[in-house]
């Protein structure tokens, strides 16, 4: 049936311009579209709280020739905080540093008392952590029994008070006033630079570091799902630019195993391709393999790397089509049509992929899911993703006596429950969601920037609205809609898995694509009015362009 979304129209004014449109849209100003250098639009450093205690301490420790530990995290944007942090070091020539990177099976996620202890044999004097930390409470403590000093560098809420760490750097602090919350770790630890930096190097030589790392910064970005907007915006920018020229022999092997060797890197390409295959380290492994992938220094054992990362990447693409099977076919023998969110559980799942499981049903069925497993002591595990207008670790607090662990954001959290709790907390986590929500329409939200004339559509305004990006996270690419459109040509592609069809309006015609929508391909015929929602771009094909659009979604007149 279609229309397969509920349609949200920002703009019906046809007189508007298009691009101001989609600034306002997006409450982006048109300073937003203007040249810039880097350093202008990154906030002063020194507005983060304890900044200058951490600043303070790492020189005292380098002064002293004192043990530093680095206490990463097993997904991108931990591995490539670590690695930032221990370049830093490099740089500077400081020999005395170790890293630490969680097994995500063995040890779960964050710093805990056991983290502690291995510090402690390594005779580590000052520990770091990035992307992780705000919570880890009783480690941080424990740490300060063996005269561990502990600073914390991370970007994820603060749900009790603040570690007993000499400093904590954290832009979503409840007591923070930073104008930013949005960084990902990797974007911390590069804000810890920028007052680091200028301490060792000269001018040049700190805006070379600075310019050197963006390639990284801009990979954990968009792996981490920040927002596209203000630091970020300009961190993604412009590292998008480095990682399509990137020389780093772990990012090039990476690139050429995804395909990308000579292409443009792009986000969509960071989400698909790149971030996945770093992913899969700590997903089925040791994450610690991406992050020796990155520190390659040459391409032989760059090459080494990036293989064993992708066949780990197919064995979890198998995998989680094996899993997602599986928990389609258990809510469908539930009466699942009469609840708000979906809860599936198999023992038998590895932990590294149940996010993925409960994200991809969220997109199937557009209902907050969480996937359960067991951990290594018999506990369960669950990740949970969510939909818009749907606070999903706001929605868990309210359960929190029944946890071990928990913690998150609104459109994904995690926790762990003793095998106890979890009968009690299934049963009442749902009866409370299925009360407090309506589910008259549980179709996503599509939302529309602008209804356009086809004589609008040309390859100026795609170009401008290309400009506007790189998109992502809280900065959407656009989507555009022409009202009351002719359908013509109708051609099925890759074995009727795609939509191709020819849309004609006034005598202008577009080809347009419809991916994954084979479906649907009786839904369409010749010579019917719709109204059509798309996103425009300009195909290259043998040396000559076209206007495409990708089709989000299609109503009939």
């Amino acid at each position: 049936m279609l229309p397969l979304k509920a349609w949200k129209l920002l703009n019906r004014d046809y007189g508007k311009s298009v691009i101001s449109v989609i600034l306002e849209n997006r409450q982006l100003s048109p300073e937003h579209l203007d040249a810039f250098r880097l350093s202008e639009r990154l906030h002063d450093p020194f507005l983060l709280n304890d900044m200058a205690a951490a600043v303070d301490r790492i020189l005292r420790a380098i002064e002293n020739n004192e043990s530093i530990g680095v206490f990463g995290d097993y997904d991108v944007d931990g591995i490539i905080s670590t690695v930032l942090i221990l370049k830093f070091f490099e740089k500077i020539n400081y020999p005395h540093v170790h890293y630490f990177i969680p097994n995500r099976q063995r040890d779960g996620y964050g710093l805990k008392p056991q983290g502690i202890v291995d510090a402690v044999n390594k005779g580590i004097n000052l520990l770091i952590t990035v992307d992780n930390g705000i919570s880890a409470h009783d480690a941080i403590e424990q740490a300060g029994d063996y005269n561990i000093d502990v600073i914390v560098t991370d970007h994820h809420l603060q749900e009790r008070e603040l570690p007993p760490a000499i400093a904590v750097i954290n832009p979503n602090r409840q007591d923070s006033t930073y104008p930013f919350q949005g960084l990902c770790g990797a974007g911390v630890v590069y804000k810890l630079f920028q007052v680091l930096g200028p301490k060792f190097f000269s001018e040049e030589a700190y805006k070379a570091f600075m310019l050197d790392q963006l390639d990284l910064v801009a990979l954990a970005t968009i792996a981490d799902i920040a927002p596209i907007r203000d630091e970020n915006y300009a961190l993604v920018k412009f590292g998008l630019k480095s990682l399509t020229k990137t020389l780093r022999p772990g990012i090039v092997e990476l690139k050429r195993v995804s395909g990308l060797l000579g292409k443009e890197v792009t986000p969509v390409s960071v989400g698909y391709y790149l971030a996945p295959r770093l992913n899969a380290a700590g997903r089925l492994g040791d994450a610690g393999l991406a992050l020796k992938l990155i520190l390659s220094s040459t391409r032989d054992e760059a090459q080494e790397y990036a293989s064993e990362l992708n066949q780990l990447n197919s064995k979890r693409q198998q995998l989680q089509e094996q899993y997602i099977s599986q928990a389609i076919d258990t809510i469908q023998c539930e009466e699942s049509e009469k609840t708000f969110v979906y809860i599936v559980e198999n023992e038998d799942w590895d932990p590294g992929i149940i996010g993925i499981i409960s994200g991809k049903l969220k997109d199937r069925f557009y209902r907050p899911v969480i996937a359960f497993t067991r951990d290594y002591d018999g506990n369960y595990v669950g990740s949970g993703r969510s939909i818009e207008g749907f606070h999903i670790t706001e929605a868990l607090g309210r359960f929190s006596d029944m946890y071990l662990t928990y913690g998150g954001h609104q459109k994904a959290a995690g926790l762990t429950i003793a095998p106890e709790n979890y009968p009690r907390f299934k049963h009442d986590f749902m009866q409370y969601v299925n009360s407090a929500f309506d589910l008259v329409d549980t179709r996503p939200v599509l939302t529309i920037d602008s209804v356009i004339h086809p004589d609008q559509l040309n390859e100026s305004l795609i170009k401008s609205i290309q400009e506007i990006g790189p998109y992502g996270e809280d900065n959407p690419e656009p989507v555009l809609m022409i009202e009351k459109v002719q359908v013509r040509d109708i051609f099925m592609l890759s074995d009727g898995r795609h939509i191709k069809f020819v849309i004609e309006k006034l005598g202008t015609k577009f080809e347009c694509v419809w991916w994954n929508k084979g479906n649907l391909k009786d839904s369409l015929t010749f010579g019917m009015l719709l109204n059509i929602a798309f996103k425009p771009s300009i195909n290259l094909w043998n040396g000559s362009k076209k206007i495409q659009l990708t089709v989000e979604d299609v109503q009939p007149v």
